[in-house]
């Protein structure tokens, strides 16, 4: 995107001049509801808050919704889904700063497994929400609609289009349908343009924006060759906590370079991984893969590889009371044999059951050895 690049503008300057969050823009006025919910936002701080938290991310959205031509209120659907924090996980499993839920981010390509989440990356979830809410928009011809869909799914607001068609609405918008959605969608809309109203006249309801500079705060790395985790936040000059802090797609200790992964990086950062990595001389990849063919727990594992406990749940998480499934892919030190075999990577998971004494040493029969259904790592029904 051409423009001057101002160092420290004020953050509804910033929302103004490249968000293009001008007069009545592509949403309207918003009405008294929309009012509303801008007073107490400005009462609670919380959109404050927000944009502190937003920073160097909100850049890197703001130029991929100007790079696609769409309205730059778009950039502002994190504040509402997550309050712009990679983090953020929902009660429903949804994950990352657009919340996608695992069903959905498969739809668009948001590559999720032993390795990663990228529901939790910038760069790929941003891509996707945006084909996601692209396709949305040319479903219903309505941006409202569109955001509505993008948090109820796109059958539920087809549906009440259809029936307010029926009570002789000849083309329903937000407003028409709002009343027979779930609650959570009939808030969603009015939020987000409230926090539109908000960012674009902070005075008004007594909110003090903080200065997000009008420049890139981090920048884009692609990396295309396995590596240790560890290994490359020790090139970058970073702590693996930094690193992850940015980066919180990374789930396992070694990056898959097959997958293309985007890494965010203080500029500095980057130069210094790129500058490193072209001299580095030593093992890139210092785990195996071990994969289960019975059920074991982790003590087991550390028993039978000589490790440390602590090594062993570090590397594949487990929650308390559980045990590896037949299937899972374990990632454990490999010393100087380090190197993962891609074949193995490409169908690497990581299983757990709920563990009781029956199921582990497999001395129980009939119903008392039934066992609840395979889990992720995070203890949950699988989808």
């Amino acid at each position: 995107m051409q423009g001057a690049l101002v160092d420290g503008v004020q953050a509804q300057d910033l929302l103004k001049v490249r968000l293009g969050l001008v007069e009545a823009g592509l949403f309207g006025q918003g009405d008294a509801e929309v009012q509303a919910v801008a007073k107490r936002f400005g009462a609670n701080g919380i959109v404050q808050r927000i944009a502190e938290r937003a920073g160097g991310l909100l850049y890197h959205v703001v130029d991929a919704v100007d790079a696609r031509g769409l309205p730059m209120e778009l950039a502002l659907v994190p504040f509402v889904e997550s309050g712009y924090s990679l983090h953020a996980a929902s009660h429903a499993e949804a994950h990352g700063a657009w919340q996608f839920i695992e069903s959905t981010a498969k739809n668009y390509e948001i590559g999720i497994d032993r390795f990663r989440d990228d529901r939790r990356n910038l760069v790929v979830s941003t891509r996707a929400a945006l084909d996601y809410l692209q396709a949305l928009h040319a479903m219903f011809d309505d941006w409202q609609l569109a955001m509505a869909a993008y948090n109820c799914g796109e059958r539920r607001v087809q549906n009440e289009i259809e029936r307010a068609r029926r009570r002789g609405v000849a083309k329903p918008g937000f407003k028409d349908i709002a009343a027979a959605l779930p609650q959570e969608t009939r808030e969603y809309v009015p939020r987000i343009l409230a926090v539109r109203r908000l960012l674009l006249d902070p005075v008004e309801y007594g909110v003090k924006l903080p200065a997000i500079p009008n420049a890139p705060q981090y920048s884009v790395v692609e990396i295309h060759r396995d590596i240790d985790v560890l290994l490359l936040a020790r090139l970058a000059g970073l702590t693996q906590d930094e690193l992850l802090r940015l980066n919180p797609s990374l789930k396992a200790p070694v990056i898959i370079g097959r997958h293309n992964v985007n890494l965010l990086l203080p500029p500095q950062a980057a130069l210094r991984l790129v500058d490193n990595m072209a001299t580095h001389v030593g093992l890139w990849v210092t785990w195996r893969m071990l994969r289960i063919t019975r059920p074991a727990t982790p003590q087991e594992i550390a028993e039978r590889n000589r490790l440390s406990l602590s090594t062993v749940l570090q590397a594949n998480p487990l929650p308390e009371g559980h045990y590896y499934e037949v299937g899972s892919t374990l990632l454990l030190p490999a010393g100087r044999q380090g190197g993962i075999d891609p074949a193995q990577a490409q169908r690497a998971v990581l299983l757990t059951r709920a563990s009781s004494e029956c199921m582990v040493l497999q001395t129980c029969a009939g119903d008392a050895a039934r066992v609840v259904p395979p889990a992720t790592v995070n203890g949950l029904p699988r989808r």
